[in-house]
């Protein structure tokens, strides 16, 4: 899931791409990824949690992110699949704390940065 992240936030699309299982990758392209992220400015991964059983896996994470000076978050719990020695993405599913927020100004800067809004981001 950290990878999968990472990838994001760097624009590695191709592998993103690679990390889905093979049945979601049919319908997925390398432009399509990027144009449905690439104006985002990834800040954040939280994993809340995570379990696995034979070769199936679920992580529950809250992943933050940025689009112009709005700020959301994605909580998800995905499954995964082993195959080969990898996991694979295969399904999400939104969970309550997903969509558009706005900071309060003392809040935790969305950033990471550990400082209060009014002091990091929000300048």
């Amino acid at each position: 899931m950290r990878s999968r992240f990472s990838a994001y936030a760097v624009k590695n699309y191709a592998y993103v791409l690679a990390t889905y299982a093979p049945e979601q990758r049919r319908s997925l392209t390398l432009s399509t990824l990027r144009e449905s992220t690439d104006n985002t400015r990834w800040l954040k991964l939280d994993v809340l949690g995570s379990a696995e059983r034979d070769a199936v896996g679920i992580v529950e994470f809250i992943a933050t992110y940025a689009l112009d000076t709005d700020y959301f978050r994605i909580h998800e719990l995905s499954s995964f699949i082993k195959q080969d020695a990898h996991w694979y993405y295969t399904t999400g599913v939104m969970q309550n704390k997903s969509g558009k927020f706005t900071p309060n100004r003392n809040d935790e800067c969305p950033c990471g940065s550990a400082v209060k809004y009014k002091k990091c981001c929000r300048k």
